[in-house]
């Protein structure tokens, strides 16, 4: 079921080299469904479920485009709009943080010259800021820069199951990978360890435990007062997000949740579409988790579910700077994907907000010291 806001359709057109461009917004979900279907990069992020899901639990606005060029060539901009307060003027996103990746659909792959016809409808747009996170399918077809916007580098892992689970075992896992899954399979057994997988709500509800737990823990270790973190951790990521999203694309969605005597202490969330994997989220209990290699062992999981759907790529998303994060992607056998998000701002927002983290890290950086 689409719980997305309804709005009026507005359509208008494009003037770029010479050449007239249809656009409309939001997009009629039928032509969606056929350019998603025709664009061998699509993700999950892409499904119009997904910004149904946005707009359920975030109070954003459906504001995606349709381009329609002369040629009958149609191109998708899945985007999403937060409401304007009365006098100011409104940010767009593709997609916000927290909610993967946008960028733009269409039959065999998005080419440059279509994304510079995109940016420059929306350069001319009166957003205060519109954001455009690309996936790693189409980074190829971006610019590194472009005049007007605002380009900020962001670094991926992803591990490419081209020739299924026959191929890294044998070509692609390097002999350690291979020994340390194998151990955490040993291990599994031996501790009696239970893997759940599907979308239930139970499943949910256990992932979300995790989560809660792994925050109490990271307040812990930054010596931070624990209500302040979990409080703004459960905004971050509230329940309502993760029961939307197995709700709205089941089958596509799928919670991994191993539990050791009935109790859960590691979980994953994959999202299967197309040719890619999803690997989206992830937590767990290092006390019991860490000893047993249970977050290997789930990713395993993962990666054989992902290889029997006949998924090319198993993207790991972002580390956030995080050197064990990364280490643990490159173990896996996860191989550097440089991305780059595109912000085109009226004011420089991106600037002050860097400030502002900056801030805010030293703050934490100081009160941490004060309490170890």
């Amino acid at each position: 079921m689409s719980h997305r806001q309804e709005h009026e359709s507005r359509e208008w057109d494009v003037h770029i080299g010479g050449q007239v461009v249809q656009a409309v917004s939001p997009v009629p979900r039928a032509t969606w469904a056929q350019v998603l279907a025709a664009d061998p990069g699509a993700m999950a992020f892409h499904m119009p479920e997904w910004l149904d899901c946005i707009c359920t639990v975030g109070g954003w606005q459906d504001a995606s485009r349709l381009y329609l060029n002369g040629e009958g060539r149609q191109l998708v901009l899945p985007m999403v709009r937060r409401p304007a307060r009365p006098g100011g003027l409104a940010v767009q996103s593709s997609f916000p943080p927290g909610w993967g990746t946008g960028g733009i659909l269409a039959p065999g792959g998005v080419h440059p010259h279509e994304v510079d016809m995109v940016l420059a409808d929306l350069l001319s747009d009166g957003a205060l800021r519109t954001s455009l996170r690309p996936a790693f399918t189409t980074a190829e077809a971006w610019p590194g820069s472009a005049p007007g916007v605002v380009s900020v580098p962001r670094t991926i892992h992803v591990l490419d199951l081209d020739g299924g689970m026959d191929v890294l075992w044998t070509k692609r896992w390097s002999r350690n990978t291979r020994a340390r899954l194998r151990s955490a399979e040993r291990k599994a057994e031996r501790a009696g360890l239970v893997i759940d997988s599907g979308d239930s709500p139970e499943l949910v509800a256990d992932f979300y435990e995790l989560y809660l737990r792994w925050l109490e823990r990271r307040a812990r270790e930054r010596h931070l007062p624990p209500a302040v973190v979990r409080n703004r951790g459960k905004r971050a990521e509230p329940l309502a997000k993760f029961q939307a999203v197995a709700a709205s694309l089941p089958g596509v969605c799928r919670i991994l949740v191993a539990t050791l005597d009935g109790e859960p202490v590691a979980g994953t969330i994959v999202l299967l579409y197309g040719s890619v994997c999803v690997y989206w989220r992830g937590f767990s209990d290092m006390r019991t988790a860490g000893p047993l290699r249970v977050n290997q062992l789930l990713q395993l999981r993962s990666v054989e579910q992902a290889c029997d759907v006949g998924c090319r790529y198993y993207e790991m998303g972002e580390s956030g700077g995080v050197a064990s994060l990364e280490r643990f992607k490159a173990n896996l056998g996860g191989r550097e994907r440089r991305i780059t998000e595109y912000r085109l701002e009226r004011l420089p927002l991106t600037r002050v907000q860097d400030q502002l983290d900056r801030i805010r890290g030293a703050v934490e950086a100081r009160l941490t010291i004060r309490r170890s």
